[in-house]
């Protein structure tokens, strides 16, 4: 059953996803009603397979590194439904659901595990706060990631002597930067608490904080680089095409990170 649910929504996402891009082209509002009725169905199947999960395996859902990316794409979904509400950005689906898609075929390709089959280490609630914590952060930046890619697309569109099609399709500059910055701000504390108290577990699950990990060494670069683009925007007035550079890379690490964790060996991979 829990595989039929994961299908569902990943069929829905990807409905989603077509439907938003072909707003972004056509600017139709009876497609983007269609898209948002497809994205919230996929949400609500989505939030029905992360309770059966929790109910065959008896703990959180983000024992595996698929589950925790699922409960980030979960995260995703939601801040995606209540930002596009919030800001006003109909278009901000095109830039948001293909990542969702992409995120969700590798989460969907595992098998749950039990509480007995993860060990001793996941027994504590340490290790499950600092997942949960990690993954909001993470949904936190791909939203950033989607306002700073719109950011540069309309300031193109602005520069050129006649403004595309996407020009009319995406809200001001001034919306953009204010949502790529707190998308930023929402998302780093996440991810710092989140660190930390990854920090703590390792070293009472694995013995010591320094044991190289290929998915903990790039999520400490991604940190450093989401945290001198905080500081950059608080101290030195960094913002706009800047800002969406470092979100753009920010985001970039992040990828790489969870890349790290799907292919190489490690102790969060295996």
């Amino acid at each position: 059953m829990l595989a039929v649910l994961s299908n569902l929504a990943l069929i829905a996402y990807a409905c989603a996803t077509g439907l938003a891009l072909a707003y972004l082209v056509q600017r139709e509002e009876l497609v983007h009603r269609l898209a948002g009725l497809a994205t919230v169905a996929g949400w609500a199947v989505h939030s029905i397979a992360l309770i059966v999960l929790v109910t065959e395996t008896g703990r959180p859902p983000f024992g595996t590194l698929s589950e925790a990316v699922s409960v980030a794409v979960w995260v995703v979904v939601l801040l995606e439904m209540l930002v596009e509400r919030q800001y006003r950005i109909p278009a901000l689906g095109a830039f948001v659901m293909p990542v969702v898609v992409v995120l969700s075929l590798k989460a969907t390709a595992a098998r749950p595990a039990t509480l007995q089959q993860l060990g001793d280490a996941f027994h504590g609630a340490w290790v499950w706060v600092h997942i949960a914590l990690a993954m909001i952060g993470i949904a936190a930046f791909v939203l950033n990631f989607a306002g700073a890619l719109m950011y540069l697309l309309q300031e193109h569109q602005l520069k050129a002597k006649r403004p595309g099609t996407f020009y009319y399709r995406l809200p001001d500059l001034q919306t953009l930067d204010r949502l790529t910055y707190r998308t930023l701000a929402l998302g780093f504390p996440f991810l710092t608490t989140g660190l930390i108290l990854g920090a703590v577990w390792a070293r009472t699950a694995w013995g010591s904080v320094l044991t190289f990990d290929p998915l903990a060494s790039l999520s400490s670069l991604a940190w450093v680089i989401y945290a001198a683009t905080l500081a950059g925007r608080a101290l030195a007035g960094l913002h706009g095409r800047r800002a969406a550079y470092f979100a753009l890379f920010g985001f970039t690490m992040l990828v790489l990170t969870l890349g790290a964790g799907f292919f190489l060996p490690g102790r969060h991979g295996s």
